[in-house]
């Protein structure tokens, strides 16, 4: 009986360290079939519309180049309040947990593109000689995911990729400025695609043909320049839940607000944060006990945007998500479908 027990409690002690430690994240590997590369220039480019580009709906990847953080990945040395990430008892017990409840994305840069994403709000903090892409734990080196972002944007014409810095750690936002010119692909750099002079033109009056004439172009929200706009021309609100009722809530309110008063915020990317938050409390820990991690958490809930989005698009023509090429009750493909037909009516 003795002998047992002891297996028994020797068999759940591996089953909780394999929780805590695996880094899996518990969702299908499952993709959209088509191929979104060309939204933009059939939808806006052809029918010889030029809308402002801060009116223009996108799909938005929140902490989009965080896919490729997992158990072993250290954490920022930079990043302000990540204290527990630091701790080495934490990371040896529960490496696996953290790394789920810090990606946000399961797909690189250039796949988030190529299925429809076109705001990419990026983190990102200089360590150990070089730029890193993080979200509390250090995901991969920038200049990778620059590098697709490139490739996206060399290959095709038309499309419009906005890069927000949000968080630059490590480093000054002109110091990474200076930096991007040294990352090339295909003999270009990101700055290479921002053929308008963001000094002279406010984003506010920016518009389609500035950024998308003879080829792809890129928006850079960083710090103000003849390349940039500031990081400041980014506006939405921060809803920190993981429930999801109260999170529908809160884009309803944000929505209604915006309706009713947009003022300042009608010059600025507007973008709305649709992601589930964890949080450090009982009741919140046991709702989120069925997911363990961002990407599961985001594979129920995205679809739920869905039958809202028409109606928050002309307030908050971003929508950003956790896992945004998720195809759970085929989320992204209806999510560029209804994208597509907001754009089609711009003018």
């Amino acid at each position: 009986m003795k002998k047992k027990s002891l297996l028994w409690v020797l068999s759940a002690l591996g089953a909780g360290l394999g929780f805590t430690k695996g880094d899996w994240d518990f969702t299908p590997d499952k993709f959209t079939e088509q191929d979104y590369s060309r939204i933009m220039e059939e939808n806006i480019g052809r029918g010889g519309k030029n809308p402002r580009v801060v009116d223009i709906a996108m799909l938005g990847a929140h902490d989009a180049l965080s896919d490729g953080i997992a158990a072993k990945s250290p954490p920022d040395p930079n990043s302000p309040d990540v204290g527990i990430l630091r701790n080495p008892a934490a990371a040896f017990i529960g490496g696996g947990l953290i790394a789920r409840l810090s990606r946000a994305q399961k797909s690189r840069a250039y796949d988030l593109a190529r299925r429809g994403v076109r705001f990419f709000d990026v983190r990102c903090s200089y360590a150990g000689g070089q730029w890193h892409t993080l979200h509390g734990l250090l995901s991969r080196p920038l200049e990778d995911c620059l590098r697709e972002l490139i490739r996206f944007l060399d290959e095709t014409r038309g499309e419009v990729l906005a890069l927000s810095f949000h968080q630059v750690f490590g480093g000054g936002a002109e110091e990474l400025l200076e930096w991007l010119p040294t990352v090339r692909e295909r003999g270009k750099s990101l700055l290479d695609f921002v053929r308008y002079d963001a000094g002279a033109i406010p984003l506010g009056e920016l518009r389609y043909n500035d950024v998308a004439a003879g080829g792809s172009g890129a928006v850079i929200l960083l710090t103000p320049g003849e390349k940039c706009y500031s990081r400041e021309q980014l506006y939405g609100l921060w809803h920190d839940t993981n429930d999801p009722d109260f999170l529908l809530r809160g884009i309803e309110r944000e929505n209604a607000m915006l309706k009713e008063e947009m003022g300042w915020r009608r010059d600025c990317f507007r973008w709305s944060q649709s992601q589930l938050t964890p949080q450090l409390s009982w009741p919140s820990v046991l709702r989120a006990a069925p997911d363990w991690s961002l990407l599961m958490m985001a594979h129920r809930f995205n679809h739920r945007l869905l039958a809202r989005m028409p109606e928050w698009l002309p307030q908050i023509p971003v929508i950003s998500v956790d896992y945004a090429d998720d195809m759970n009750r085929g989320f992204n493909d209806r999510a560029v479908e209804i994208i597509n037909g907001y754009n089609r009516g711009l003018t």
